[in-house]
């Protein structure tokens, strides 16, 4: 077949086939090209579509896990973000966003170091690790970033029946959390020989690396274009109210959000000192009063 396929549904058996491929332990160089000559490019939400329906077909999530890197490698590239939305600065997805750059700049520190591990020899081993484990400390405030994820972005996904690609990628947020405390553990390492250092970047610190940066092209191509597709301004507006509980990941946002068309209630504390509630204001030694009356201890 020589003709690229347009039709969505057909598409997306097309690209199911393929993934189905590579889990039959088919070469992804091949199958990268077949998508190439046959798709072209794919749009965002087929590919969750088709993740979405592989899980409900019977193909275990365990299995998805294990091929997410591979097909992810295989469709980089050949993936139409052109019609996702864009946002303004200070939205959660601009804050993503920010942060994935900002995790690139000691991707590229950690990479740079790797490629002139060559010139180091047992006198600077000790300086060398200790370049490596501050990129790696800053890489690792990633979990920041995955927890905001997995805890407010998630769940909204999850009750719009999106379930495949949250557990998909949590689990590789696990994945990758293990590998960067592997390699924590490995550059603290005591009397490291210089010699030793090629195996340890191939073996531990840079498949670390490759996991953090993996995890921002799923987020930009995939995650991130469907969740604003689904979710609506007040569940953002929800997420960016609650992200001061997980923090920010190597970036402080430099601007406030709230959208237009969102309603945002009264602040609980009252000009007055009262505190407003659904039922009416109490001033706050009212309330004081009344919790001394309840037969629980409510002390914190």
């Amino acid at each position: 077949m020589s003709e690229i396929i347009n039709n969505s549904a057909q598409r997306k058996e097309m690209l199911k086939h393929l993934i189905l491929q590579l889990h039959h332990n088919e070469a992804p160089e091949i199958v990268r090209k077949r998508i190439t000559e046959l798709l072209q490019s794919i749009p965002y939400n087929e590919v969750v579509e088709v993740e979405q329906e592989l899980i409900a077909e019977g193909l275990p999530e365990a299995e998805v896990l294990r091929l997410c890197d591979i097909h992810t490698d295989v469709l980089e590239g050949n993936i139409d973000t052109s019609t996702a939305k864009q946002v303004p600065q200070g939205h959660p997805v601009d804050t993503f966003k920010r942060e994935n750059r900002a995790l690139e700049n000691f991707i590229e520190a950690a990479n740079v170091l790797f490629d002139h591990v060559a010139l180091v020899d047992d006198q600077a081993v000790r300086n060398y690790l200790l370049e490596l484990k501050s990129v790696f400390n800053a890489l690792s405030d990633v979990d920041k970033h995955y927890k905001r994820k997995e805890y407010l972005l998630f769940p909204f996904l999850e009750k719009n029946g999106i379930t495949g690609p949250p557990t998909v990628m949590w689990g590789k947020h696990d994945e990758t959390r293990e590998m960067l405390k592997n390699a924590h553990e490995v550059l603290m390492t005591e009397g490291v020989k210089a010699s030793e250092l090629i195996t340890l970047i191939n073996m531990v610190l840079r498949p670390a690396v490759e996991a953090v940066a993996g995890m921002i092209m799923k987020e930009e191509e995939i995650l991130l274009p469907m969740a604003l597709d689904v979710l609506s301004d007040e569940n953002w507006y929800q997420i960016y109210q609650e992200t001061g509980e997980y923090g920010y990941c190597l970036y402080d946002p430099e601007v406030e959000w709230k959208p237009e068309n969102v309603v945002v209630q009264q602040p609980v504390y009252q000009p007055s000192g009262a505190i407003r509630l659904s039922s009416g204001s109490f001033a706050i030694e009212e309330l004081e009063a009344l919790f001394v009356t309840l037969p629980v201890d409510l002390r914190l």
